[in-house]
C-alpha cells in the first residue's frame, strides 16, 4: 500500500451557509491522504495516482460555490475515484479560516473518509 499526500494545500472559495462566504469567500487549509494498492516495486505515473492533476481537479471545485463542505468533499472525491481507477481510500480533511462566528478564533471543517465501491 502506497499513500499519495497532498498537504496544506491553501484555496480561496466561496463555500459556506452565511451571505458574507458568498460574496467575500474563506481561506481554506486542504489534506488529502489517497491510498493506492500496488504491488509492483518499480512504479510508472500511470501506476500511481498524478498529484498535480489531482490538484487541478481541487482548484476547479473550489471554483464551483457550495453551501457545505460535506458537499464539496463528497464530489471531489468521486471526481477522483471516477479519474484514478487504483485510487482505494480517500481521506480529506477541509478546514475554514476565519468561520463567520461572533468571537471565534481558531478553525473548522470537515474530514471524509470514502472507500471506493
Amino acid at each position: 500500500m502506497i499513500q499519495v499526500l497532498l498537504q496544506n494545500i491553501q484555496l480561496h472559495g466561496y463555500h459556506g451557509v452565511h451571505p458574507l462566504e458568498k460574496v467575500t469567500g474563506t481561506n481554506f487549509l486542504i489534506n488529502m491522504v489517497i491510498d493506492v494498492n500496488i504491488a509492483k516495486d518499480n512504479l510508472l505515473l500511470q501506476d500511481t495516482i498524478d498529484y498535480a492533476i489531482v490538484f487541478e481537479m481541487l482548484k476547479f471545485e473550489f471554483s464551483q460555490s457550495e453551501d457545505l463542505l460535506e458537499n464539496l468533499s463528497n464530489r471531489i472525491i468521486q471526481k477522483i475515484f471516477t479519474t484514478f481507477m487504483q485510487a482505494e481510500r480517500i481521506e480529506l480533511t477541509i478546514l475554514k479560516n476565519d468561520a463567520p462566528i461572533a468571537g471565534f478564533c481558531g478553525q473548522v471543517g470537515t474530514k471524509t473518509i470514502k472507500y471506493r465501491q
